[in-house]
């Protein structure tokens, strides 16, 4: 009787082993490859256009495996080239497992005659120094200017990258051009801005030339240097 139970429970243990192993490779039988979607863009990430020019596409390609994707690609944004500022494409693709992609381009649109343009902005604090902060001055029609950060971009593209929209790192100022190209500081709204440290100019310029403009801003008693180029 104990060896008709024991062959029992050995026949069953090897049914249950088979039908687990079964269940196994069932589960294995879903070999399908997903294929990213992967966009190159053609020309360069970075455009720099004057004001009246007119912005051409230089094209890109998407691929998904090796199937051409390109004609699904939507593009989203748009260049204002009459408005001096810096604009985002992006370029969007989605593959057949509805899983996107995207790339970027940014399209600068600079004025060499005004003092409203787009920069680049240099910062430098201390020992800590930034680069590359793109920095709109715009022209608010009553001989004064709005520049959108007058720290050139130093908190929020370089020291605290990535923390915006969350946080507001950009420290928005009035400014006045005088006749000699030496520039003012008329306000600055430090209540809405996440620091609230008070800030002056000290000095600042503008060289039509060059299209440069430095500033030495007092920045809570030590200075913060600003350099502006197009």
């Amino acid at each position: 009787m104990k060896k008709v139970l024991l062959y029992g429970l050995m026949s069953c243990a090897t049914v249950f082993g088979f039908t687990s192993c079964n269940d196994d490779n069932d589960q294995l039988t879903d070999t399908r490859v997903t294929h990213f979607a992967t966009i190159e863009l053609e020309g360069e990430d970075l455009m720099v256009l004057n004001v009246g020019e007119s912005y051409t596409e230089p094209g890109y390609t998407a691929m998904e495996g090796t199937e051409d994707i390109t004609s699904k690609v939507v593009v989203s944004g748009a260049v204002d080239s009459n408005e001096a500022g810096f604009y985002t494409l992006t370029y969007t693709a989605v593959n057949k497992d509805n899983f996107s992609a995207s790339a970027k381009r940014t399209v600068m649109v600079k004025d060499s005659q005004s003092l409203a343009s787009a920069y680049f902005g240099e910062s430098q604090y201390g020992s800590r120094h930034y680069f590359d902060a793109p920095i709109v001055i715009s022209d608010n029609g009553d001989g004064t200017y709005t520049i959108d950060d007058i720290a050139g971009g130093f908190y929020c593209y370089g020291r605290y990258p990535g923390y915006e929209p969350t946080y507001d790192f950009h420290l928005e100022a009035v400014i006045k051009l005088n006749e000699d190209n030496s520039i003012e500081l008329v306000s600055c709204d430090g209540s809405n801005w996440y620091w609230g440290d008070p800030i002056a100019i000290t000095s600042g310029s503008y060289d039509p030339e060059t299209g440069t403009v430095t500033l030495t801003n007092d920045f809570s008693g030590t200075p913060l240097y600003v350099t502006l180029t197009k």
